[in-house]
């Protein structure tokens, strides 16, 4: 390029390269997660995590590379038709390259015009400049007095807390420059890898931030060295769509919410969201914007990004604490399936939920099950469950710190005296009189282990002694079981 590459002094900026790029993780040389965040400065090694449910260490977990950054999730479908039908929202880097252009042969770039992602522009380094970015800045609340101010609105979110105040700062500029829609805004890192994580950590907690699906940044550069960046979103509507879809979400939450029970137990208020989200949405893979919640809340139908979006947007305004859990699924088809849903803090301990796999219609759309009529509209295996059950099929991602949760007092069948730690047929009594008496279709049956299960079976089912508790003139039983879960059915 021009001759003034090699000086130390620059005076004038020139655009000498925007090249379009994917995002890269460079984190893997780091033993964990915790470590590679410590390097970046987001996270403090002396920082305790206030929120574990239990004093169980958690695994240890190794920074995974990559080569892509999106916010989509892939479902699983029968024959992989979701592969098909799945798009990815590229990180798109802009490299600028600053140096002493009184070499005239530096400011000619148009060998490389046809890769540039925008037109290549001068910029001149000067005092100037920078009172133009910190306008800029100040424009959409970004001054040191709002930053501080923004950061007391973002206290409790729960991967926010999990950031240093360098971190914070970082999250809170990126949050401002999304929720105004703005471009080309300089924030306080000249680190790749921290706009990296802490854009996840921001759409973590942001589920009413539905018309990002990306970001792109630019980087300034003087020999080589990042001296500054500057952050945009990859806005797929503009302000007057994102107004009239804000609406329409709008009045759709209002509605659900309008009939939320009214009580200080945090469990009546998760499961009353739990089966109204899955009573009003559908389980479609080609559904227009299934990765936000404006497919929950305008189309009535959705994918696991959107249930989960949808779900902790109406437990917060509950003032139920939930957050976005991302990592992958092993169902009956398919191995390692990247999958959404939600960590919930009910009456002071943590939980996971699955509002996607409680829905029936994900069952029979994704192959679970042929037969929707051998499942219950609502499969309640995934409503406040432990770390230890979500993991039965679940695998957890390594992006943010998730809880050990280990609580079982506000689990469904243990709320619904559906739980069984022992074949104690007079408690299986006591649930079918109670079925029949409230009009259910169906006994479910909650078996604590292997062991509980395999005894309940043998009673119930190969000994028949099912029969002795259907009411009516009863020839035979149907029935639905869940070996991986540890549950039975029985229709009535």
């Amino acid at each position: 390029m021009g001759k003034g590459l090699g000086k130390t002094k620059r005076i004038a900026a020139a655009v000498l390269a925007m090249v379009l790029v994917t995002g890269s993780l460079s984190g893997c040389q780091y033993s964990s997660l915790d470590e590679y965040l410590e390097a970046l400065g987001l996270k403090d090694s002396k920082l305790d995590n206030p929120v574990y449910s239990s004093n169980e260490a958690i695994p240890e977990v190794t920074a995974a590379s990559t080569t892509e950054m999106s916010l989509e999730i892939v479902e699983d479908l029968a024959e992989s038709a979701a592969n098909a039908a799945t798009s990815y929202a590229e990180v798109r880097i802009d490299e600028v390259t600053i140096e002493d252009t009184s070499d005239s042969s530096a400011q000619d770039a148009s060998a490389d015009s046809k890769i540039y992602s925008k037109p290549a522009k001068g910029t001149v380094i000067s005092k100037e400049t920078d009172e133009e970015e910190a306008r800029e800045r100040e424009e959409i609340g970004l001054s040191d007095n709002g930053i501080e101010n923004i950061k007391k609105s973002q206290e409790g979110l729960y991967a926010y807390e999990r950031l240093t105040e360098a971190g914070k700062t970082l999250y809170v500029e990126m949050l401002v420059i999304l929720q105004n829609l703005a471009s080309d805004i300089i924030v306080s890192t000249t680190s790749d890898e921290a706009i990296e994580q802490v854009f996840e950590y921001v759409m973590a907690d942001h589920p009413e931030i539905f018309y990002v699906d990306g970001y792109h940044y630019t980087n300034y550069t003087i020999d080589n060295v990042i001296t500054k960046i500057s952050f945009t979103g990859n806005y797929t509507y503009n302000k007057d769509q994102v107004e009239e879809k804000q609406l329409a979400v709008n009045e759709a939450v209002n509605k659900c919410l309008a009939n939320a029970p009214s009580s200080e137990d945090d469990y009546y208020a998760i499961k009353y969201i739990y089966d109204y989200l899955i009573s009003n949405t559908e389980y479609d893979i080609e559904s227009p914007d299934n990765q936000n919640i404006c497919s929950v809340f305008i189309n009535g139908r959705s994918v696991c990004n959107g249930y989960s979006k949808a779900a902790q947007l109406l437990l917060n305004k509950l003032g139920i604490e939930c957050t976005l859990v991302t990592g992958t699924v092993d169902t009956k088809n398919s191995k390692g399936i990247r999958h959404a849903w939600n960590l919930v803090k009910c009456n002071d301990a943590y939980y996971y939920i699955d509002v996607t796999w409680g829905d029936s219609s994900y069952q029979t759309t994704n192959g679970e099950s042929a037969d929707a009529t051998k499942l219950p509209a609502v499969n309640y295996d995934y409503l406040n469950v432990t770390t230890a059950d979500i993991l039965r099929n679940h695998t957890i991602s390594d992006t943010i710190d998730m809880p050990n949760c280990s609580s079982m007092a506000d689990n469904y069948y243990v709320r619904e005296d559906e739980y069984f730690t022992s074949a104690e047929m007079s408690l299986v009594k006591d649930l079918f009189d109670r079925r029949y008496k409230d009009g259910s279709n169906n006994v479910t049956i909650k078996c604590a282990n292997q062991e509980v299960y395999d005894s309940m079976f043998s009673e119930l089912i190969t000994a028949r002694k099912v029969f002795e508790y259907m009411q009516g003139d009863t020839a035979s039983v149907s029935y639905t079981t869940f070996a991986d879960t540890n549950t039975i059915i029985f229709w009535l």
